[in-house]
């Protein structure tokens, strides 16, 4: 006998066709408390909700039932489960677009907070420092942030659409598969009486308990293996689909503890009997409203974000260092540079002749608006290093001193007026060449009236009392009201240097 082309084709697309699978219920007196349990096959309900399918629909018993409105309950619940995970899920979506977006602004503000200790590491730390800082960009760390946030941030959008794509929003309403007539067979009597001690056993094992512990959750996970493979044995198939979701989820929550350490474990698993049973239960109430839901992931991603966000503006400094605060007029209006000294109230912001800044000096546990709304620059009061080169005043092959004064600030006030440190050291620097230019070129022309025009005894001199004679100038250095009033003082005996040129 041979089969048409044409009634081949539309067997197979009647069995691929998903309408055409019928939906299948059997109650079983399986549930908590007594209750009764409407076996089916979920994932295929939620398939079907989900494409908004009309496939027909069985219960079956083994005696009619007066009421048949707990089949209408349980598709009811499913489709108001899959639009709820559906915006849920749409909702986190949204959380991860914000967060991609304000991943940048979070970095930034590490980066800036990272700058701040890293200055204080030798010979790279401020050159490290500035880069981590403001990155070439007017907005602080910005550009530097966006490039290192855009992998993370593209995998958090990408992440999110995937999601979106493997959870469906129904977009039936509650009651669209009642138009489909629900036909009521008499075919579970011989499944449920070869069943019953073992729904019996799986009711008192479930029966008065809000949870269950993972060595009970195990045997329960056993019973429902045998009872998937009764149902089998007597082509229930909802039953079948029943029980093997079932045993999954108790075989799940019944997996040994987990190793924290060598002889410490983590707290076993324990199964919420009512959250496994909830789609086959059509008693059960239905978790928090979505219009609660997901306003409250909103809420709660925008908290972590601006909490991260804000945490990352406190900062601690020593008793030798101070913090310059200058902020940033592009997101911020002028003035609004407030600090907060945590324990101690505001410290508001001071003016200067780079702009409005706040300098807050240490010991203490301070706040202020993290990078990039505020640009942040370390000043160590002591041991700051201004170093000095300039012509060696010698009649011999050319060569330079080199000088390395180091200086402490005992005066933040007038020592800030000079603007940031780099230009404050730079200054500091070129008043100490002036003068000691000015005082060797004196001490060279006394040498050589002294020695009376011998060069050789003039250079030994200068050579070897060269240590002295920068001691001497410090001295009166520090008795000079022009350094003085820089509100530093250098420190003796400076390393110093004669390279030929």
């Amino acid at each position: 006998m041979r089969t048409e082309p044409s009634s081949m084709a539309s067997m197979t697309a009647e069995r691929d066709d998903p309408a055409a699978i019928p939906l299948d219920y059997v109650p079983i007196p399986a549930g908590p408390h007594g209750s009764v349990l409407i076996a089916h096959d979920r994932h295929r309900l939620r398939q079907v909700a989900g494409r908004v399918l009309i496939p027909a629909r069985t219960l079956w018993v083994d005696a009619r039932p007066d009421d048949t409105s707990a089949v209408d309950r349980i598709e009811a619940k499913a489709v108001r489960e899959l639009r709820r995970s559906g915006r849920h899920v749409r909702a986190r979506l949204w959380v991860h677009v914000i967060a991609a977006v304000g991943l940048p602004f979070l970095v930034a503000a590490l980066l800036g907070l990272m700058s701040v200790p890293i200055r204080n590491v030798p010979a790279v730390g401020a050159s490290v420092a500035d880069f981590l800082g403001s990155a070439g960009g007017s907005l602080g760390g910005l550009p530097l942030a966006v490039l290192i946030s855009l992998l993370p941030s593209g995998w958090l959008i990408r992440r999110a659409r995937g999601r979106v794509a493997a959870h469906p929003l129904a977009r039936g309403a509650e009651g669209a598969l009642r138009v489909a007539d629900l036909q009521v067979r008499e075919g579970a009597g011989p499944f449920l009486a070869a069943a019953d001690g073992l729904l019996a056993d799986i009711g008192s094992l479930m029966g008065g308990r809000a949870r269950v512990d993972g060595q009970r959750a195990l045997r329960l996970a056993t019973r429902f293996d045998r009872l998937k493979q009764l149902a089998a044995h007597y082509n229930q198939d909802a039953v079948q689909a029943f029980a093997a979701d079932m045993a999954a989820q108790f075989r799940r929550a019944g997996r040994p503890p987990r190793r924290l350490i060598p002889g410490l474990y983590a707290r076993r698993n324990s199964a919420h009997i009512a959250t496994i049973t909830s789609p086959y239960d059509p008693a059960s109430r239905s978790r928090v409203p979505t219009f609660v839901t997901v306003p409250a992931i909103l809420l709660l991603g925008a908290l972590a974000a601006v909490v991260t966000f804000l945490a990352a503006g406190v900062f601690r400094l020593s008793a030798d260092d101070a913090l310059i605060l200058l902020q940033n007029e592009a997101v911020v209006f002028p003035g609004s540079a407030g600090v907060l000294s945590l324990g101690k109230g505001f410290d508001q912001p001071e003016e200067s002749g780079v702009g409005t800044l706040s300098v807050v000096q240490g010991p203490g546990l301070f706040w202020s608006w993290p990078q990039p709304v505020t640009d942040r620059r370390l000043i160590n009061l002591t041991d700051r290093a201004a170093p000095v080169t300039l012509i060696f005043p010698t009649e011999a092959e050319p060569e330079d001193l080199v000088v390395q004064f180091q200086y402490d600030v005992t005066d933040l006030t007038a020592y800030i007026r000079l603007g940031v440190p780099e230009f404050a050291d730079q200054f500091v620097a070129a008043i100490l060449q002036e003068g000691l230019t000015q005082l060797l070129a004196s001490w060279r022309d006394s040498l050589v009236t002294e020695h009376e025009g011998n060069s050789a005894a003039v250079n030994e001199e200068l050579r070897s009392g060269m240590d002295d004679f920068l001691n001497r100038f410090v001295d009166i250095a520090n008795a000079n009201e022009r350094l003085t009033g820089l509100g530093i003082i250098l420190k003796p005996r400076p390393d110093f240097s004669i390279q030929r040129t």
